[in-house]
């Protein structure tokens, strides 16, 4: 391979430009891989197809995305819902007489949840490595049908050494999930719109916890069956039915997915590709672009950020514990987590429409929604401990900090071109998921009951006040990449970049070099100066 090098150093003092870094730009003229297999997945159905169909109008394209909604946002909506269903079913057990019939106390339970993202580290890399190898739609029904059959054996669970196997494994067959989930959005949504997408599109594990706090209140009214089980087998039959639903329905990739016509489908991925000039989807893994990602201070700065964002996820889990310690009781507390999920939603709606609005300002977003939960955590350490009405206030501030994930989840993978630097980037972001989530639950000791203002502290510095100034620093950094790369493209440096060539069969069998829009060529973001990044 070759590859033209410009070193920043030379840049800023010719040109004046920003970015102190080290560019390194493949010529697609020269693109000298020798199989088919290096393109775009999409690449089969365009050349057999593409010739037949014609632009994509205003009213074909408003026809398109209205689809888009309606099929592909609520498949991806379900399959995320029934996750955080699963995901958050021990902390309604805790309500519903889980911690009486398997001799679990706080400090226990504070560990089978950090076993879950102990699970959910450990599966990362195979999960990865399985979903690039098969399918997405076969890793979703997989994925799916080990969520079934673990909360089916929590049916049977006596003790707290079980419960925490479970929940172990429960961790790992969950964690390739949500990077799925992202590269779907990405292959059928614009960047633009994956600003807001993203954002409506999380609601669903904020919002199902709303109905599923109706329903653990409900069952706490049972009296032939233990609370906790009936709970456990509503989960158990949800994941069933989800996994046959992503059998049938789960979308692979544009080309192949069974909600869209031969039209659609390219209409979709000549738009994708339109606005990313990146590939949509590459199986082959590329040494090069996992260094590329490894080197590049941005996957660093997203994982950085997510470590710290996540400190502060334990409180959720930990709500429970929380309001009875407030003197709450069990029903009272189920109530208030229906009302403390019920904010988390509209706090997520008016996230959804914040990013609609100011499609362009994704981080300073996600900052800003940050402020109320940096004072609602204060409020949770410094006000009066009898103030009951006061202390509910403060914590229900902090669950505005969603769409600050949602965004810098959204961000890392969209800010990433390349099939591989993308999925190193995602690795490495929910790594660092996985470490913030594993440390989190460790915070709430029993020892700092009931006021626990150290795991608060330890919040407010790092998830409500260090985490929004990486978003910050993570924009400033790209937005000067941008401008350095439209520098370029007004001088008309890169006019070349905008085609390349890869190896193909004819009809003769003899093989010849096809040309090809760059955006078949699954270049990396710093590869091709036409991509830019959204903010």
């Amino acid at each position: 391979m070759v590859f033209k090098i410009f070193y920043s150093h030379i840049i800023v003092k010719k040109r004046k430009l920003c970015i102190k870094e080290v560019l390194l730009i493949r010529w697609p003229s020269i693109y000298s891989d020798n199989e088919k297999k290096y393109a775009d997945e999409t690449y089969d159905l365009l050349q057999q197809n593409g010739g037949d169909v014609g632009e994509l109008t205003p009213e074909k394209e408003k026809k398109l995305v209205r689809k888009l909604w309606l099929t592909i946002v609520p498949t991806v909506f379900i399959v995320n819902a029934t996750l955080f269903v699963d995901k958050d079913a021990i902390s309604y057990s805790s309500l519903l007489g889980v911690f009486h019939d398997m001799g679990i106390n706080k400090a226990k339970y504070n560990n089978i949840q950090t076993f879950f993202y102990v699970g959910y580290l450990v599966g990362q890399i195979p999960s990865h490595l399985l979903f690039r190898k098969i399918p997405i739609s076969k890793y979703i029904t997989l994925a799916t049908a080990g969520w079934a059959l673990i909360s089916f054996c929590s049916l049977g669970c006596k003790s707290y050494a079980g419960m925490s196997v479970l929940r172990f494994f429960l961790g790992v067959v969950e964690s390739g999930i949500t990077p799925c989930i992202e590269h779907t959005i990405s292959m059928f949504f614009t960047i633009e719109e994956q600003a807001y997408v993203n954002p409506t599109f999380w609601i669903s594990c904020l919002g199902i916890d709303v109905p599923t706090g109706f329903i653990a209140y409900g069952l706490q009214f049972t009296t032939k069956w233990r609370p906790w089980e009936w709970y456990w087998l509503f989960v158990s039959i949800l994941s069933t039915l989800v996994c046959i639903l992503s059998y049938f329905f789960y979308p692979d990739n544009p080309a192949t997915s069974v909600f869209f016509t031969t039209e659609e489908k390219i209409h979709i991925i000549r738009r994708i590709k339109k606005a990313s000039k990146s590939a949509i989807e590459q199986k082959v893994f590329k040494k090069y672009q996992f260094i590329e990602a490894i080197k590049d201070p941005i996957s660093w700065l997203f994982f950085l950020f997510c470590i710290m964002d996540m400190l502060e996820n334990a409180t959720t889990y930990q709500a429970s514990i929380i309001y009875t310690s407030l003197g709450f009781s069990g029903l009272t507390s189920t109530l208030l987590m229906v009302v403390q999920n019920g904010f988390s939603t509209f706090c997520g709606i008016c996230g959804s429409l914040a990013l609609y609005t100011f499609k362009k300002q994704s981080c300073i977003v996600g900052a800003i929604f940050m402020v109320p939960a940096f004072v609602g955590a204060i409020i949770a350490i410094s006000i009066s401990y009898e103030n009951k009405a006061g202390l509910l206030a403060g914590i229900f501030m902090t669950r505005t900090n969603g769409t600050a994930y949602i965004i810098g989840l959204s961000l890392s993978q969209a800010t990433a071109a390349g099939y591989t630097k993308r999925l190193t980037r995602t690795v490495m972001f929910m790594l660092a998921y996985g470490i913030g989530n594993i440390v989190s639950p460790q915070m709430w000791r029993p020892q700092y009951s009931p006021r626990y203002r150290l795991p608060w502290i330890i919040q407010i510095v790092f998830s409500w006040f260090l985490a929004p100034g990486v978003l910050l620093l993570i924009r400033f950094i790209l937005s000067r990449r941008n401008k350095e790369k439209l520098t370029l493209l007004k001088e008309g440096t890169i006019d070349e970049l905008d085609y390349g060539y890869i190896d193909s069969v004819d009809d003769e069998g003899t093989t010849v070099k096809k040309k090809v829009d760059v955006s078949m060529l699954d270049l990396t973001d710093l590869e091709n100066l036409r991509f830019i990044y959204p903010l």
